[in-house]
């Protein structure tokens, strides 16, 4: 889940936590009345009648609930936004780590990949030198053994 769909998601939970809580709220003052009606005036349905100072408190009422709601939106939205920014940050430092450690492996790998060629270009080659003996040592037998058969066949 994106940290966009997050954010709408806890906001939208928040929207709908704080207006059940804003309707569920009564009123704590006594004697709260609201209508337009003159003195002497017959109330034209049955109703509910409100004093200009209990309108006062319910449009009062509203307005501070909605200011809560969006602070407490906000106050969200925030820390939501912080903790991605925090991820972000920390994902990426990780990934410049990664790569640092790569490039020293990398450059490791290098240096002992040119001391094998150095050493594999650098040996002595002794292929002729044992060509050589193992031919020298060949006809020195091969003649030791002639004279030894020429000397049994004499006797």
């Amino acid at each position: 889940m994106s940290p966009k769909q997050t954010i709408a998601i806890l906001i939208s939970f928040l929207f709908v936590f704080s207006t059940t809580l804003a309707h569920a709220q009564t009123s704590t003052s006594t004697g709260a009345k609201f209508t337009l009606l003159k003195k002497g005036d017959d109330a034209p349905f049955d109703g509910a009648l409100f004093s200009i100072e209990a309108t006062a408190e319910l449009l009062a009422d509203k307005e501070k609930t909605e200011q809560e709601c969006n602070l407490k939106t906000k106050y969200e939205t925030d820390k939501l936004q912080a903790k991605c920014t925090r991820d972000s940050d920390l994902l990426a430092s990780e990934l410049e780590i990664e790569k640092k450690k790569y490039d020293i492996i990398v450059l490791a790998q290098d240096e002992e990949i040119k001391r094998l060629q150095k050493i594999a270009t650098n040996s002595e080659n002794y292929d002729t030198l044992w060509f050589g003996g193992g031919v020298a040592l060949g006809i020195i037998t091969s003649v030791a053994i002639f004279f030894a058969a020429a000397e049994i066949a004499k006797k």
